[in-house]
């Protein structure tokens, strides 16, 4: 069975990574928490409503490990590629947004486009002697990603002329919040280490929301812990079927590989071999604020990096791609490599 999870966060939140804190010491929160740390805290979230967590001066413990590894798997971080032993957890998605009537649902927009306030502009494909380019692209206004819901995607899909009634703003949804703090190291102050900090809350009409599917019935509404500095959240849960969301053109795609067509979309982050994924030509952002755009022939350029392995944002587009990679193990139970493929591109 199928669940919508929301979230709705109880006071500010801050979801870091690998590079919160930057050179000129700002520690800025991510807008979604990564995966990993969504599962984490969805499997302790279980255990514990499940009455299976201890607390202990040196924290939280399970006096009965054989019904814990039945009820949530025993698949940890550092062994995910070769174990997944999730429990009941079949699928998880990543994070995305809801509006609280959950009429809608919004996703990162894809890097082939340029938003403007009144004008959303498609870039095209061109093909010269074997030579891929996309028409008058425009790489820093590409890259500026927006939030998009159903009409949206549903015209981008079915390529026809795109309108920016479903677009959301990122400043939109997500509320700013800065704080100056002082570093510490082995608890003790550092003199003149000053640094920024900058977390969010939800604006009042949305709300964080993720698909889950069960082996059985094992999560009631409650609050939840997830992200740093004890993030709270009030999570509530339906089954998706009984929801507007379950025919939202994207959610209704969750936990599917698509035959490759002429274009494919990544609608969640991507793990992929150099090796295994290979496209006539990509829009790939490598850093949050930056895309490159690159044909197959610069592809290993970057082997090498994360053991020959990276990370592709949402939002990535490629166009032809021979294969589509599929996550392994763990890491396919819990939302990378989804894909949507898109009709259309006639000069591939």
């Amino acid at each position: 069975m199928r669940y919508l999870l929301t979230f709705k966060p109880l006071k500010h939140f801050f979801f870091g990574n690998n590079k919160t804190f930057s050179q000129d010491y700002v520690a800025k929160s991510e807008y979604f928490p990564q995966p990993t740390q969504l599962l984490g805290a969805l499997r302790l979230f279980i255990a514990e409503q499940n009455n299976l967590m201890s607390m202990h001066k040196n924290g939280k413990y399970s006096n009965h490990p054989e019904e814990l590894k039945k009820l949530i798997g025993d698949a940890k971080s550092d062994d995910f590629y070769k174990n997944d032993n999730l429990g009941v957890i079949k699928n998880l998605s990543s994070m995305f947004i809801v509006d609280k009537s959950l009429d809608d649902a919004y996703f990162f927009t894809p890097l082939d486009i340029e938003i403007s306030k009144n004008h959303i502009k498609r870039y095209t494909l061109n093909n010269f002697e074997d030579e891929y380019f996309l028409s008058d692209y425009d790489i820093k206004n590409s890259s500026f990603q927006h939030l998009a819901g159903s009409e949206f995607w549903k015209d981008y899909i079915e390529d026809k002329e795109l309108k920016n009634n479903s677009i959301k703003s990122f400043d939109s949804v997500f509320v700013t919040h800065t704080q100056v703090g002082i570093a510490l190291e082995g608890k003790k102050t550092i003199d003149g280490a000053f640094y920024s900090k900058v977390d969010y809350t939800l604006d009042k009409e949305y709300l964080f929301a993720c698909v889950v599917e069960l082996e059985e019935d094992v999560i009631k509404n409650g609050i939840i812990n997830l992200g740093a500095e004890s993030s709270l959240f009030e999570l509530n849960i339906k089954k998706l079927q009984d929801t507007n969301l379950a025919q939202h053109i994207i959610i209704s795609h969750l936990f599917k590989m698509p035959t490759p067509t002429s274009k494919v979309v990544a609608i969640s982050e991507t793990i992929a071999d150099t090796k295994e994924f290979k496209a006539k030509f990509h829009i790939t952002p490598f850093y949050k604020n930056f895309a490159m755009i690159k044909s197959n022939k610069a592809y290993t350029k970057f082997a090498g990096k994360t053991k020959n392995s990276r990370l592709i944002p949402n939002g990535s587009v490629f166009y032809t791609p021979q294969t589509l990679p599929k996550a392994k193990n763990a890491y396919a139970k819990m939302g990378f490599n989804q894909f949507i493929s898109i009709n259309g591109e006639k000069n591939v």
